[in-house]
């Protein structure tokens, strides 16, 4: 089934099995809260959605209970590789860690370019992509880090004959429903978009069918739609580009959860290239003695203090 495309018309039934672009943007707040990258930035191109985007997640931050630190917020109107452009003059205002980018996959390719100049490719830097931006993960561009992470709708393990298979689902019951509450169902040579002198008298227009299409439970799993036609609670799942260059899966979103794996997360060598370093264990620890607070015990009650841990009372002999 696919999204309707003209938002204007609410009478239209298609709906979409993928996820909206807030919530892939949510997403990715959820991945950097999880290993506390509070710090970053966003890029994007003026690629159609670019605007929702940004913001989505500047109301988020705004309104979140987590100290973010949003750094820089640049839009690229185009990238041509000029050191005099201004999306190479923009890209050098990034000086965060952790970097969000919304574009196309062709777009990107050139970003990476022109980040890679700027020396924001390499140790030091995450980047996180939409799916829009990875594409058909069968093909990954050369320019593209060596650790990029990117959310995507979860076709891994949801693949297209089960979507089909739910699809169908949906329909027939939501039309069990139709039939139970209005004891009747939309001519079946009807469409979305006919018009009353289209139908027989006092029969109900396809688009009736919607309203019981919108919320649907199938085996114990939630189908439920937006109104502007995407899952409701659609799984996602986060991948991380390995070192052999391909899309590793490394955590799901389902039903508000985020579950993320800890990756090996490919390391740099000492240039900032992508050559991946196989001796990437390091050991930091923090020395620090324990200390014990003691304090006589109370002179009244022979006890000890309030709020304190069991003790003894010492009696000389």
């Amino acid at each position: 089934m696919l999204r309707r495309n003209d938002s204007t018309d609410e009478k239209s039934t298609f709906f979409q099995f993928g996820a909206a672009l807030q919530q892939e943007a949510l997403l990715m707040l959820s991945i950097m809260e999880e290993y506390d990258w509070h710090v970053f930035s966003i890029v994007t191109s003026k690629f159609p959605g670019y605007q929702d985007f940004i913001s989505t997640l500047k109301v988020t931050v705004d309104h979140s209970f987590v100290r973010w630190d949003l750094q820089s917020v640049v839009t690229l109107d185009a990238v041509d590789g000029d050191p005099n452009s201004k999306s190479h003059i923009a890209l050098k205002r990034i000086q965060s860690p952790v970097i969000l980018l919304y574009c196309s996959k062709d777009e990107a390719v050139y970003i990476m370019e022109e980040a890679r100049s700027l020396g924001l490719i390499g140790a030091g830097y995450i980047w996180i992509v939409s799916s829009l931006t990875t594409g058909n993960p069968d093909f990954t561009p050369e320019m593209f880090p060596l650790g990029m992470i990117s959310v995507s709708y979860d076709d891994w393990e949801y693949p297209l004959d089960t979507r089909v298979r739910d699809g169908i689902g949906i329909i027939s019951h939501a039309a069990t429903a139709m039939l139970r509450e209005k004891g009747e169902l939309p001519e079946a040579q009807g469409s979305c978009y006919s018009t009353p002198s289209d139908r027989s008298p006092g029969k109900l227009p396809p688009s009736a069918l919607r309203r019981h299409m919108m919320h649907v439970w199938n085996e114990g799993r939630d189908l439920s739609f937006t109104p502007d036609g995407y899952q409701a609670n659609p799984k996602l799942v986060v991948i991380v580009l390995n070192s052999e260059r391909n899309w590793e899966k490394m955590g799901r979103w389902e039903n508000g959860t985020l579950s993320l794996m800890f990756p090996v997360w490919p390391r740099y060598n000492s240039h900032g290239d992508e050559d991946a370093d196989e001796n990437h264990l390091s050991i930091v620890t923090l020395e620090e003695k324990p200390f014990v607070i003691v304090d006589n015990v109370d002179i009244l009650t022979g006890t000890c203090m309030r709020n304190s841990v069991p003790c003894r009372k010492h009696v000389k002999e």
